[in-house]
């Protein structure tokens, strides 16, 4: 019994300090949709994600899915489908509270993905973050496989990732 105990505590140990992502797999995922250039930052924990990478050109595969409503993002969200919401004049921050209007269940989702993240980043990160989130003209992608969040901000010529364990 006590070999039992002390098999599994080693296991817990284990896997509580693995990463959630490595950063070769993260930057392999967001080179389908943006350009990236060097890393600025990439921490990884069991319980969250974030990276900063640079960007010289922000602009947006048309391999992930645009969506110009909210309505239409939560229909490919339900369905499982990555989407960049660009709904006009609609920063990331006023989209989440669009979707938790809409569609709580989801905007929780995506509400957690962005907060779990900030417990990985560094005080610059988070004030670069807070910024990219309240900017219009930045750009947020939803992935649900993993639910990440996915931020380009054009002005500060940065991709955000984040996403926490759920």
């Amino acid at each position: 019994m006590f070999r039992l105990a002390l098999t599994l505590i080693t296991a817990l140990t284990i896997l509580s300090g693995c990463a959630l992502d490595k950063e070769d797999e993260v930057r392999a995922q967001l080179s389908e949709w943006v350009e990236l250039g060097d890393t600025y930052f990439f921490d990884s924990s069991s319980t969250c994600t974030a990276a900063v990478f640079h960007t010289e050109n922000p602009r947006i595969s048309s391999l992930l899915k645009p969506v110009r409503s909210v309505e239409t993002g939560l229909k490919q969200l339900a369905a499982g489908q990555p989407v960049v919401f660009k709904v006009g004049g609609k920063s990331p921050n006023a989209l989440v509270e669009a979707i938790m209007s809409r569609d709580l269940p989801h905007g929780i989702s995506v509400l957690n993905s962005g907060l779990a993240g900030v417990n990985c980043m560094s005080e610059l990160v988070k004030s670069i973050y807070h910024q990219a989130i309240m900017n219009p003209s930045s750009r947020m992608a939803f992935i649900p496989e993993g639910d990440g969040i996915m931020i380009v901000d054009a002005q500060a010529k940065a991709v955000i990732y984040v996403r926490g364990n759920g």
